[in-house]
């Protein structure tokens, strides 16, 4: 209980000092009250990419939704999700909406899609010339 109690002081401490917006500070200390270990919060406040462990572990910790979409939005975090890291993240009690934002993270943004990846980009429409004319 003392080390999460100093953990905190430290956190919003280190906070104070930085170059965060409002939001992101606000952000942060309530990872850090949210008992979610020091490992992942550290990841935050250094803006490395989540794993989907550790979004399972913020969700455990009952981080907001926002909270989790918010950072990963913020660090440009993309996520190719397969049908088992669906399942892993929906068993573990992953909201829907937070799944869902992971998974469009990985998705072209451009075209009406959905295309299936790996597109390196646009497809192209190709068509045949016969006799002058484009078909």
């Amino acid at each position: 209980m003392k080390f999460r109690i100093l953990f905190l002081a430290v956190a919003i401490a280190l906070l104070a000092g930085c170059g965060l917006s409002d939001q992101q500070k606000a952000d942060y200390a309530t990872v850090a009250r949210s008992g979610v270990s020091p490992a992942i919060y550290d990841k935050m406040t250094h803006g490395d990419p989540l794993s989907i462990n550790d979004v399972i572990a913020l969700s455990r910790a009952r981080v907001s939704d926002g909270i989790i979409v918010r950072y990963i939005r913020d660090q440009g975090t993309v996520y190719f999700l397969n049908p088992q890291d669906f399942d892993q993240l929906q068993k573990d009690g992953v909201s829907p909406s937070v799944i869902d934002f992971m998974a469009r993270t990985g998705r072209p943004t451009w075209g009406p899609g959905p295309y299936p990846y790996p597109y390196p980009y646009p497809p192209v429409s190709v068509g045949i010339g016969i006799g002058g004319h484009w078909h």
